[in-house]
């Protein structure tokens, strides 16, 4: 029963996440995307919507009118409007066909056989009816059969992805990173009508799960929880189409795809990069718009017929692809700086390559525009709030300091020092820049080509794949380099086509890896804590796929696309046997464990049981939000502070004590199991490796154990004051358990003083709930003078 509760709430963020992002679009634009591709009306969704939402919400609560009947009226009226728009105008095309079938209704009236009566029209009826159930059924077959022949194979591949990046909210059912209590806090002020309630900073994720939340009721801690799991198929649809550009044969992105999701990593970087992309988090729920920036200005650049309107022809290059090209910088902008960073760093790979088209003023007067009005309409709303008097979000200051890359070389220096390498090298500082002559010219130059190149290079491809794996990728990124070279000759024409989208992404792979290890040498860190490596692995494996993309694309003139299409079949099953079979599989990644689901639980029955604004839980932070709206919270730290003054009391009706027997290792990170074919246990060790050194109060457990302390009579007694910082309390195991110990004494305490009327609403052999009720005009005072003694 709560695995079906957790599957319908699945299902209600899947179809809202449907409705706001792909169907409300396509009917509002519908008469603009009718003669579109299927490729355009995908990209228009996932870009255009996104800052639609994001504009119209920050706007409303910069003019102090956001409230959910504002936002339902707006968003709704709109739809209705164009549904009733579309109707209206499709009337007469279709009345011939109306007068039609009312002309066959009336000739079937007609040939009714006289005298069968009621029963003979009963007979007809559901004869007529199961042939209409079969006419429905062959329609649909027919349009179905020709996606199913075209894309079944993309559509397999993206239906394995969402189901590994989905199952762990369905083991854990608790926010799986710490950063999406504060994210649930921002778009609580949302639901308040106060924007940037956290300080200015790209709100556009925020202001979609809001607009999820208030066109249709679907409750905002289910969004946190399972949408990034949904979304991260438009990532893999976005890789999808740029290399669908890049490469020849139209099924070697899809070799892309089911590598990307099928072969195990070996650092700790990509693990959590991989883990990141479960969670629902501005920079994940923005990642795919780095691809569609590129896409669309390849696709410009590619461009080479002027505009022409009304007869008169214009001076520059313009076009849907520039527009959509706006569109998807503008999205990245009002969703996560560093997918600005990454967008830049895709789009200057393939733009190198390109130069001479890009400082013509035809191109260059259009593209220039369109950045400039992209970046106008992310930052106005974010200006806008400034000029109201709301700082910068204390984020911001974080992804400055971050840049230096202090904390990554703190990192890799303890784990240097517990690995004991001693491999010599020495430690490279940054030096400011002055005037030097050429000696110090040279030195730099012998310095570079002798301790930073190789530095560079130990924590590139080695740190993130191995020595043997790097072995392959480099091996292979060169057969992609010779293929690019062979093409330059005369003889290769054929191959020339084949291979002319290769070099920016093998450019891009060099650029990644260099960025990747700039602050192991010294240098600044432009994207912080590893968040470049899901969006470069998979470019990684695209150039590793480049040869056997060149295969494909000639053997197209000896085998029919038929045959090919099979061997790609068979190439993508074998991508996954291969890997499972050769001890290659992909790992379970984990959840940062906060809660039971047992809490988690008996939250959701409390609020869908009692009364809103009726009761109070007692209880760690991570109540707060999932209870904020229909009920009260008291901080269990509080709770057990004042708890010895004889005049504290709670004012509502019932009150709620979470108490955990066995408390918890705060924010351990979980990893999940599950069965062989969805994934293997084997990142725990990898991961926590590295990571303990920066969460040393933490731990990792591999499920089904937990990592947990016990209350015993010597817990009990512990007479030891409690830590004066409130989060310490809470997420270290220690003074967890001392806490919760107390409470938990205090609760057999108020049993004895008041016997019957503290009772047990929940309990397992992990956590207990107790609750009791009193009448709001008479309270229970919840402090013990005995109890303080």
């Amino acid at each position: 029963m709560e695995n079906l509760y957790w599957m319908l709430e699945y299902g209600k963020v899947f179809f809202g996440w449907l409705f706001l992002m792909f169907l409300w679009p396509s009917v509002v634009f519908g008469a603009h995307l009718k003669e579109k591709t299927r490729t355009y009306r995908f990209s228009f969704c996932v870009t255009v919507q996104i800052v639609i939402v994001n504009t119209v919400v920050l706007v409303l609560g910069l003019l102090h009118i956001l409230h959910q009947a504002v936002v339902v009226i707006l968003f709704y009226g709109i739809f209705f409007y164009a549904l009733w728009k579309r109707r209206r105008e499709s009337r007469p095309a279709a009345g011939g066909c109306e007068d039609a079938e009312k002309s066959s209704r009336g000739a079937l009236r007609k040939a009714r056989i006289p005298g069968t009566g009621m029963a003979g029209s009963v007979r007809y009826g559901i004869r007529n009816l199961r042939l209409r159930l079969k006419e429905v059924l062959w329609e649909c077959r027919k349009k179905i059969r020709p996606w199913l022949r075209q894309y079944g194979l993309l559509g397999g591949v993206l239906l394995f992805g969402m189901i590994y990046f989905s199952y762990g909210a369905f083991q854990v059912h608790s926010y799986g990173w710490g950063d999406l209590y504060v994210h649930h806090e921002w778009i609580y002020g949302l639901i308040q009508g106060e924007v940037f309630s956290g300080g200015v900073y790209p709100e556009a994720m925020h202001c979609f799960i809001y607009g999820m939340s208030m066109l249709l009721g679907i409750r905002v801690y289910s969004i946190l929880l399972f949408l990034q799991g949904i979304h991260v198929t438009i990532f893999l649809v976005s890789v999808y189409l740029l290399l669908r550009e890049i490469f020849h044969w139209r099924y070697s992105p899809v070799f892309v795809l089911m590598l990307f999701l099928t072969l195990d990593v070996v650092s700790a970087e990509q693990i959590y990069s991989m883990f990141r992309l479960q969670i629902t988090l501005p920079l994940e729920f923005g990642l795919h718009l780095q691809f569609l920036c590129a896409l669309y200005l390849v696709r410009y650049l590619k461009k080479e017929s002027l505009f022409r309107r009304k007869g008169k022809t214009s001076k520059y290059y313009w076009d849907e692809n520039l527009f959509l090209f706006m569109m998807a910088l503008t999205a990245s902008i009002a969703t996560h700086f560093y997918v600005v960073i990454m967008a830049f760093i895709l789009c200057a790979s393939f733009a190198l390559f390109a130069l001479k088209k890009i400082w013509d003023r035809r191109y260059l007067v259009p593209l220039t525009a369109s950045v400039v009005c992209g970046c106008v309409i992310a930052i106005t709303p974010m200006a806008g709030a400034l000029l109201s008097g709301i700082p910068f979000n204390y984020s911001i200051d974080w992804a400055v300091d971050a840049l230096e890359g202090e904390e990554t070389r703190r990192l890799q220096e303890r784990v240097d020092a517990d690995q004991e390498t001693g491999d010599g090298t020495e430690e490279i500082q940054a030096k400011a820049i002055g005037l030097v002559n050429w000696a110090e010219w040279k030195e730099k130059g012998v310095h570079f080509l002798k301790e930073t190149l190789p530095e560079l290079y130990r924590n590139g491809y080695p740190a993130l794949y191995g020595e043997s794996r790097t072995r392959w990728i480099l091996g292979l990124t060169g057969i992609a380099i010779l293929l690019c070279l062979a093409a330059r000759l005369r003889p290769f024409g054929r191959l020339n086509r084949i291979c002319s989208g290769y070099p920016p992404l093998i450019l891009f792979n060099i650029l990644f890896m260099v960025i990747y290890a700039m602050p192991f040498a010294g240098y600044p860190e432009l994207i912080g804590d590893s968040r470049f490596c899901s969006a470069g692995h998979m470019m990684v494996l695209a150039v590793t796929v480049m040869p056997v993309d060149a295969v494909f694309s000639l053997l197209q003139r000896f085998c029919s696309d038929l045959v090919l299409k099979r061997a790609s079949g068979v190439v993508i099953l074998g991508i996954y046997a291969g890997a499972l079979l050769l001890g290659n599989y992909r790992g379970f990644l984990f959840y940062e464990l906060t809660r039971y689901n047992s809490t988690v639980k008996v939250t959701d029955s409390i609020i869908d049981t009692f009364p809103k604004k009726s009761y109070t839980i007692v209880a760690p932070t991570d109540e707060l939000y999932p209870v904020i709206l229909d009920g009260w919270h008291e901080e269990l730290k509080s709770f057990a502070e004042q708890c010895t003054d004889p005049e504290y009391t709670l004012p509502t009706e019932y009150i709620f004590l979470y108490v955990e027997k066995k408390p918890l290792l705060y924010a351990q990170s979980h990893f999940f199991q599950g069965p062989f074919w969805l994934g293997e246990e084997k990142y725990m060790d990898t991961y926590w490796k590295r990571y303990s050194k920066k969460y040393p109060y933490s731990g990792a457990s591999q499920s089904p154990e937990i990592k947990t302390a016990e209350i015993t009579e010597n817990t009990l007694q512990d007479t030891r004051e409690e830590s004066d910082n409130e989060w310490h309390s809470y997420t270290r195991l220690e003074e967890r358990t001392r806490l919760e110990a107390r409470v938990y004494d205090w609760c057999r305490r108020f049993s004895k003083l008041h016997p019957g009327v503290l009772d047990v609403y929940y309990e397992d052999e992990d956590f207990v709930c107790y609750y009791l009720r009193q009448d709001p005009g008479r309270l229970y005072h919840l402090g013990m003078e005995d109890y303080a003694e």
